[in-house]
């Protein structure tokens, strides 16, 4: 395999330090040079201080062919990056006239007055070649010296991406050592990180030349194969030799490729099947229904929701008896079940689905720990439980819980249940 040019990812700002605003802009500029076949081997962050800066810049000149530094090309104090790269590559700062009048004309067309402060975007090292804004007052620079290629741009996201896309990507096309990159996402419900791993062992052996990473999340784990190749179709054949052995190790587990959505795998399955469902919520608090609900079209299958979180509302609404509750308590298998029955019945649908557990911080016992959940399932042929325990934080049992529920209903579609 030929080897791969190796890149590196500056971002220049304190707010990127202070966590008061998120370096997206590292993360799809990784993306792009990893599509073209460079190898991302550093990613730095660093604030509006030019020592520090300088220090960076030196760093990745010593270490990569190709950075792209963001950040720090406004008109304020603040804003050191163009000054530091220029001294950096021992370039005279000048002022060009017509970026001013293309400045000045920008202002116009968007009726504002320009501030003074502004004049200085037209102020450009001397060394570069530039690289236009379309949208944005700064304009970016390209500096090329021994087989090291700068790249600087404006740290504003829709303006960086714009230039990325229309002038840095095609200058650096096939640049990457002549190799391809695809990747392919598998997602996962109803199984751990490690289970996976556990699963899969040889896998990544018997395919040496395709990564695979775990990456978990919610609604469950992403597995994220990637690999090189000399061509797309050489890439995309790997990859698909190494997606078959995973679905066959772990493919109940599997709900879907890509960025599909688990509520949108199960909306399929109830559309294609012609299959209506209603929900019978507690715990969840409408968490279900939402996701059913976020599906376009979705009044083909979804009849309604109940949010039944009291004991009052289970046996007024869903007809769940009172001695069932009495007996064995609002959170139990029992409740679960006589839920999916009861909203299965006085909604008239082919499914019935339910929740019922104690999300927490409060409310738990010994017999019964916060993170307990109970899950009924219930269709013409049979009535069924599912029992989850997840002792995590509120929002993660309510988001855990929905999950389990709609993974139930696409295993059963499946025949996995």
């Amino acid at each position: 395999m030929t080897p791969r040019t190796q890149a590196e990812i500056i971002s220049v700002g304190d707010e990127l330090l202070t966590g008061l605003t998120v370096n997206n802009n590292a993360a799809f500029i990784g993306q792009k040079l990893t599509e073209l076949g460079y190898e991302i081997r550093w990613i730095s962050t660093v604030g509006d201080d030019p020592e520090t800066l300088k220090i960076a810049l030196k760093q990745a000149y010593d270490r990569a062919s190709v950075v792209v530094v963001t950040g720090g090309l406004g008109p304020t104090h603040d804003d050191i990056t163009k000054r530091v790269v220029s001294h950096f590559f021992d370039s005279k700062i000048v002022f060009r006239p017509d970026l001013l009048v293309k400045l000045e004309e920008r202002f116009r067309k968007m009726e504002r007055e320009m501030n003074p402060a502004n004049q200085t975007q037209a102020d450009v090292p001397e060394k570069a070649t530039l690289i236009e804004n379309e949208i944005g007052t700064a304009v970016g620079f390209v500096f090329a010296k021994e087989n090291r290629t700068f790249f600087v741009l404006p740290g504003v996201p829709s303006e960086m991406r714009r230039m990325m896309e229309k002038s840095v990507l095609p200058q650096l096309q096939r640049g990457g050592g002549g190799q391809v990159f695809r990747s392919a996402l598998l997602r996962t419900a109803g199984i751990s990180e490690s289970e996976l791993y556990e699963q899969l062992q040889g896998v990544p052996e018997n395919f040496p030349d395709v990564k695979l990473s775990f990456l978990p999340q919610l609604p469950g784990v992403t597995m994220r194969l990637s690999t090189y190749g000399s061509s797309a179709e050489a890439c995309e054949k790997k990859l698909n030799q190494d997606k078959a052995v995973i679905q066959k190790r772990v493919g109940k587990f599997v709900y879907g490729e890509g960025d599909i959505s688990l509520e949108g795998v199960v909306a399929g399955l109830l559309l294609e099947r012609k299959l209506t469902i209603a929900v019978a919520e507690s715990c969840t608090g409408g968490l279900v229904s939402h996701k059913l609900t976020n599906v376009p079209g979705s009044s083909g299958y979804f009849n309604r929701g109940v949010v039944a979180y009291s004991n009052k509302a289970k046996t007024e609404i869903l007809c769940v008896p009172e001695k069932t509750i009495r007996d064995h308590g609002a959170v139990s298998s029992e409740t679960a079940l006589a839920m999916s029955d009861g909203v299965r019945r006085i909604s008239g649908t082919d499914i019935g689905i339910s929740t019922t557990g104690i999300a927490g911080p409060g409310g738990g016992t010994s017999e019964k720990p916060v993170g307990l959940v109970f899950i009924g399932y219930t269709d013409k042929n049979r009535s069924f439980f599912e029992k989850h325990h997840s002792p995590r934080d509120r929002a993660w049992n309510k988001e855990r819980s929905a999950v389990a529920a709609l993974d139930l209903v696409r295993r059963v579609l499946l025949g996995y249940v």
